[in-house]
């Protein structure tokens, strides 16, 4: 996905997204946080509810793409770039929402995440989720299951608190869950599908699984 050609549109398409976050924000236990790092910011959905919650005295904001100009979140420092490869600063807590789905090295990251925070709290799509769209497209998306995810943090975090859910979303039309879709980034249907697969969907309801995890 561009999500920068997206940035715009993102947020009125992005149901789910809007979901996650403020559950994930409700997962974190509360506790005094003084520097943070989000990791995969997009428009700043999740990072509004943090804010809010924590009031961190140092707020540090990571995407893939420089979309820095359009945040209308406050914070403190924009870091750029795949979250993979840059160098991270050290910090209290490391927070993401509905971004650690599409690292191909999880362990290698959890690893590097463990070295630069005490909490890591974020929020992934796992086993299961978009069964409408993975069946009839054929996809075949590999998600991990919440066990694989708890089993590869607890290798760097000596405590780790999971919790899974399931979200439902209702439209009008068949082509406005495929727009939805697109908008949103979650799964590459234009390019893997041909226009006849695309014209023959007909489901109405799009179903996401979400795992929670807080690892210390």
């Amino acid at each position: 996905m561009n999500f920068d050609k997206h940035f715009l549109t993102y947020d009125k398409y992005a149901c789910v997204q809007k979901d996650v976050a403020r559950d994930l924000n409700q997962f974190i236990p509360q506790i005094k946080v003084n520097t943070a790092l989000e990791l995969g910011c997009g428009t700043g959905i999740f990072t509004q509810h943090f804010l809010n919650k924590f009031s961190p005295r140092k707020m540090i904001l990571n995407d893939y793409y420089d979309i820095h100009s359009f945040l209308s979140v406050p914070y403190d420092y924009f870091l750029h770039g795949n979250i993979e490869t840059i160098e991270l600063p050290n910090v209290e807590i490391i927070v993401s929402s509905s971004v650690f789905q599409w690292i191909e090295k999880l362990d290698a990251l959890f690893l590097k995440l463990a070295n630069k925070c005490q909490t890591l709290a974020f929020s992934m799509y796992i086993e299961g989720n978009l069964n409408e769209i993975n069946q009839h497209f054929d996809l075949a998306l590999e998600y991990k299951t919440t066990a694989e995810i708890k089993i590869l943090l607890e290798r760097y975090f000596c405590s780790v608190k999971v919790k899974s859910a399931s979200y439902k979303y209702y439209f009008n039309q068949p082509i406005n869950a495929l727009k939805h879709l697109k908008y949103t980034g979650v799964t590459q249907v234009k390019e893997k599908s041909s226009l006849n697969k695309v014209r023959s969907f007909s489901a109405k309801v799009l179903t996401y699984k979400v795992g929670f995890f807080v690892a210390l």
